[in-house]
């Protein structure tokens, strides 16, 4: 067991954000969400206990929490009821599941600036270990992107609360019907203000073996990393240069051109667009994360690998919820998780999203992209 001081939780964060692609909630809102904490703990040292996903005891449980919905609505709220909330009540399912449960310890589901940290939140006021791993490697639009549904893991029990602790319980008959909890899950959202707290995915130890080991460890040394570059430098190269996979898309800053952003059943949906110091034209569309980047009209990456942006002037990596036109921003290509290919079919579960920014083409993979650059 290690553990994690406030200022290795602010890395963690930071990588959180960098690794979620657009998505996951902004670094603000996580950091907000940890200030909030240290203030209701006045003198209470923040220290998180972190654990290997081989730690985890027999008989005993994972469970996450996050935030779903538009990650525009987290702006300005304080989202720590919403998730202590969504917990409670997945607490009160297990123990009364005909074999009931025992939640031993906290994992997020995704990597993302505020969905990383809110289930660490847990961690912190409930004592609980924190795994160190993730549901997808990255930041993801929907409960059927991720990795726990991918590899067959069930969805249903799940809880939704908001702020006002209204607490709303999903059971579905085919406990992996992600699709079905996923639609169900964002009526709720909307009828919540756009924004819900959401728990559940009940894991064991052996559950999570298929997702990605270290992810939490990856973020704190991803965030360290970004945290150090000096200003006026390329952070994609400086990641680079330290071992993480990844590639500036280009050498210096680009300009955000434009940054449209509409909201619609409970999804952020948009087009980022970018101008290079020579006049190339490139475009990032997403649905809550990014899906793809487009140069000169030609797509060049798709997820499942990672769209990275972080705003040039201050060195934080942006959410889409950040990113604003006249910014300055690096733009870069990060390699996912390899645990992603193991199943030849994930890339199905992609297809409906990218469909509804206009991409109905296959899978381009980072490597393919890093040649396409070169």
């Amino acid at each position: 067991m290690n553990y994690l001081s406030k200022e290795d939780i602010i890395d963690v964060i930071w990588g959180a954000t960098l690794y979620g692609g657009g998505g996951g909630g902004s670094m603000q809102s996580g950091l907000d969400l940890l200030n909030k904490f240290e203030e209701q703990n006045p003198g209470k040292a923040i220290k998180l206990p972190l654990i290997s996903r081989t730690e985890m005891k027999d008989g005993s449980y994972a469970a996450v929490t996050a935030g779903m919905g538009a990650p525009s609505a987290l702006k300005d709220i304080d989202f720590s009821g919403f998730a202590i909330n969504a917990y409670e009540a997945l607490k009160e399912m297990a123990a009364k599941m005909p074999n009931p449960k025992k939640l031993d310890y906290s994992m997020a589901v995704e990597l993302g600036g505020f969905n990383t940290f809110v289930p660490m939140l847990i961690s912190l006021l409930n004592g609980v270990p924190f795994v160190d791993t993730d549901g997808a490697g990255r930041a993801v639009p929907a409960l059927n992107t991720l990795l726990l549904h991918i590899n067959g893991l069930d969805t249903s029990p799940l809880a939704m609360a908001n702020g006002a602790d209204d607490r709303v319980t999903i059971t579905l008959k085919d406990p992996r019907n992600a699709e079905l909890a996923e639609e169900i899950g964002r009526h709720i959202c909307i009828s919540f203000g756009m924004l819900g707290g959401l728990s559940g995915w009940m894991v064991s130890g052996g559950d999570v073996a298929n997702l990605p080991d270290s992810s939490i460890t990856k973020c704190q040394q991803a965030g360290k990393i970004l945290r150090d570059v000096p200003g006026g430098n390329n952070p994609f190269s400086k990641l680079s240069e330290n071992g993480i996979a990844c590639v500036p898309v280009t050498p210096s800053a680009c300009r955000v051109k434009e940054a449209e952003t509409k909201q619609a059943g409970g999804f952020d949906y948009g087009i980022v667009t970018l101008e290079t110091d020579a006049g190339q034209i490139m475009k990032i569309y997403f649905q809550n994360e990014n899906l793809v980047l487009e140069a000169d009209g030609k797509p060049t990456m798709t997820v499942p690998d990672i769209i990275a942006v972080v705003d040039a002037d201050t060195g934080i990596p942006l959410t889409n919820a950040d990113t604003k036109k006249d910014m300055n921003v690096y733009v870069g290509l990060m390699k996912v998780d390899e645990v992603w290919w193991k199943n030849p079919d994930m890339f199905d579960c992609w297809k409906s999203f990218l469909k509804n920014v206009g991409y109905e083409g296959g899978v381009i993979p980072y490597e393919k992209a890093v040649e396409s650059l070169n």
